[in-house]
């Protein structure tokens, strides 16, 4: 009789964790980058033509700040597609989400959540939602 009763408070304990460690992404900080294994090219094209490009911003309404990854830029280093990207959609996704858009972190399948500060370096500080 004692064995089932420790199997339930087990249980109860195992799904009361998980519970925890499931809401604990609500309220902690979080950053939308690029979704690692895509090609240089798909990186460049969401960087050129879709977030930097004056007429993609005004059309869909995206507020963006791509001089941080222009050369001189405190987000130019490291000079990879991989990171240019990863920096204007997340500063993207920050912008349009503190006005309320309520925009998921996909770009297409492009993009991807992480709860770990990407920032990479003192310079260069990734803007985060609580």
């Amino acid at each position: 009789m004692a064995q089932p009763a420790r199997q339930m408070a087990l249980a109860a304990l195992a799904v009361g964790l998980l519970l925890l460690n499931m809401g604990s992404h609500s309220t902690a900080e979080r950053w939308c980058v690029a979704r690692k294994g895509q090609t240089a090219q798909a990186l460049t094209e969401i960087v050129l033509t879709q977030l930097c490009q004056e007429g993609a911003a005004s059309s869909q309404n995206i507020l963006h700040d791509c001089g941080p990854i222009v050369q001189g830029g405190p987000c130019f280093q490291p000079n990879t597609p991989f990171a240019h990207a990863s920096y204007v959609i997340n500063s993207s996704w920050q912008r349009r989400n503190s006005r309320g858009e309520n925009v998921p972190c996909d770009f297409n399948g492009r993009a991807t959540l992480v709860f770990k500060d990407p920032s990479t370096s003192a310079r260069c500080r990734y803007p985060s939602l609580p």
